[in-house]
């Protein structure tokens, strides 16, 4: 897994061109301009890496992909009183074009892999529709800015995935960027799952924290929110308490 600055197209530049063409996070929770910046960035780093690191079995990327791209267009066009068309027609556009190539060329076993300047472009897409999407409008109650979560919880999965495999890595001494068997996937492969139980594993629990993030929308208070945001951590929890108990019978102890 290559940082997306090194990969064949310099993706540093291409995040600065969308930042300077206003896609950018505004939140109410940033009242300085630096912060947004900084945020922007961040985000950008993130998920274009995410989704690269998931690029790491037949299928799994593009279902991860096609489930997120689904989960914020139907955020975009029902959770705001106005639907945002824009934002989750280009996103349900996206959803359709890795469908097809998922279940024509990716489904296992794969005929055509994407490689890593499809993840960086698909990551960037999605980077930049979700920046552009509205999550909270400021005329709604002040208990309804919550909803600004949901962006995190339907990738709590893959953002699982990437933390994981940089703590092992960094772990073990190596560059998080190193190329391994270390991916959440890999791993339930090691404790016994045929790879595409793995994937499948891998989609329900994506969907699982995904349908949280939509159920932000149906709660009227921060602590229905915590009851949401306490289910997609018990979910996470279970998943390591597996991977742990797992290795730890794996390995004799």
């Amino acid at each position: 897994n290559e940082p997306f600055t090194q990969g064949p197209v310099n993706y540093r530049e291409t995040c600065l061109k969308a930042y300077r063409q206003g896609i950018t996070i505004n939140t109410i929770f940033f009242f300085f301009f630096n912060e947004g910046i900084r945020t922007s960035w961040l985000w950008y780093l993130v998920l274009i890496n995410v989704f690269n690191f998931l690029d790491n079995m037949d299928g799994l990327f593009f279902c991860i992909a096609l489930i997120a791209s689904l989960l914020f267009s139907v955020v975009m066009l029902t959770g705001t009183s106005e639907p945002r068309w824009l934002v989750g027609g280009a996103l349900l556009v996206l959803a359709g074009s890795i469908s097809g190539f998922l279940f024509f060329h990716n489904w296992p076993p794969a005929r055509i892999f994407m490689g890593d300047s499809g993840s960086y472009f698909i990551g960037l897409l999605l980077a930049s529709l979700t920046m552009l999407g509205t999550y909270y409008e400021h005329t709604e109650v002040e208990t309804s800015r919550h909803v600004i979560l949901a962006p995190l919880c339907i990738l709590a999965v893959p953002l699982y995935d990437i933390s994981s495999v940089i703590l092992i890595r960094l772990k073990q001494g190596r560059s998080p960027f190193q190329p391994d068997k270390s991916h959440f996937s890999h791993r339930l492969v090691e404790l016994g799952l045929k790879p595409s139980r793995a994937v499948l594993t891998i989609y329900l629990a994506t969907l699982t924290t995904g349908l949280g993030g939509l159920l932000l929308y149906q709660v009227e208070d921060w602590t229905g929110a915590l009851l949401v945001a306490l289910l997609i951590s018990c979910v996470l929890a279970m998943i390591g308490i597996l991977e742990t108990a797992g290795r730890r019978v794996a390995n004799g102890k």
